[in-house]
């Protein structure tokens, strides 16, 4: 009983055996010494030297390949992916037993980046103000290297100058036909002059240059406010009082008055193209483009005139 048994199993083996020889296809997977490919993933069809049945040739067999390097890729490695996809079944290998992959191209590392980044954006850093320390650049972008097949050029999507502190640009990378961007924070280091006054200033007392001792400050640091260049001083006065050592603020600043309440003032009366002058008065201050009330002295009408400088007015009829 237990021959007859095993001559059954003996014959359904052979004949499933059989079976599968019929259905399989025998196909040859030669590998070279060497294959140079284009990509970071290598599939079969990259990797055989001969013909290779369709439904095998997109299996993945290497990743992670970085341009300018090589890895060695075996027989067994190879069979390894063909049977964890079920695509081993009648494969012969042939050629070497180990075949090197050459990945095309070159990596841009951090270093190499870094200066072309920095070359790139240069046209967008501002003019330093004279006698300024020099602007810097502090850069910040993803870790690693980028990987490029061939000569590669970097450009930028931003055309507008750069503001002293954080800025967010768009770095492209073009290499062949291929393009991909990536983020990059830039940090302008530039310099502005604060003023700290020498000594005490009057509430709404004419603000000059000479009243402060002027610093140079990086523009990218918290600045809470404060005037950064000495220009800011001009037609302004103390907004409130200042003590001796204080740091000049943009809220300590308000326009110069040229025209206080009761002065006597050539009003311009303008009409069309025409132009005459008349006494009137100034019923409260006025700074330079400012619209205040005023006393025409010969009709005794109350107008709103604008200040156009010291003693002098315009209302147009």
């Amino acid at each position: 009983m237990r021959t007859w048994t095993l001559t059954i199993m003996m014959i359904c083996s052979l004949s499933l055996a059989a079976t599968d020889a019929a259905v399989g296809q025998v196909w040859n997977c030669v590998l070279p010494d060497t294959v140079v490919v284009a990509d970071s993933v290598v599939r079969l069809i990259d990797l055989a030297a001969g013909p290779v049945p369709a439904d095998v040739a997109d299996l993945v067999v290497q990743t992670g390949g970085r341009p300018g390097t090589s890895q060695a890729l075996s027989r067994r490695t190879v069979l390894r992916k063909l049977v964890g996809a079920g695509l081993a079944g009648g494969v012969r290998f042939r050629g070497s037993d180990v075949c090197q992959v050459v990945f095309e191209g070159k990596e841009l590392s951090p270093d190499a980046l870094s200066e072309d980044i920095r070359r790139i954006l240069q046209p967008l850093v501002p003019v330093s103000r004279p006698g300024a320390p020099n602007s810097w650049l502090e850069l910040d972008f993803p870790a690693g290297t980028i990987g490029v097949q061939g000569e590669c050029r970097l450009s930028l999507r931003r055309t507008q100058l750069l503001e002293p502190g954080r800025n967010t640009v768009q770095i492209d990378v073009t290499d062949g036909t291929n393009q991909r961007n990536f983020p990059v924070t830039v940090t302008l280091h530039a310099f502005g002059e604060v003023g700290k006054t020498r000594q005490g200033v009057e509430r709404s007392a004419p603000l000059d240059m000479a009243q402060f001792q002027w610093q140079w400050r990086d523009l990218a640091e918290p600045l809470g406010g404060l005037v950064i260049n000495r220009e800011s001083l001009l037609g302004a006065s103390a907004a409130r009082s200042l003590s001796a050592g204080d740091l000049l603020r943009e809220s300590d600043l308000k326009p110069t008055a040229v025209v206080a309440a009761g002065d006597p003032l050539e009003m311009r009366v303008i009409r069309g193209g025409v132009a005459v002058s008349v006494r009137a008065f100034a019923r409260q201050d006025g700074c330079m483009g400012q619209t205040i009330p005023v006393r025409n002295e010969l009709t005794g009408q109350l107008v709103n005139a604008r200040v156009a400088g010291p003693g002098l007015v315009e209302w147009r009829n």
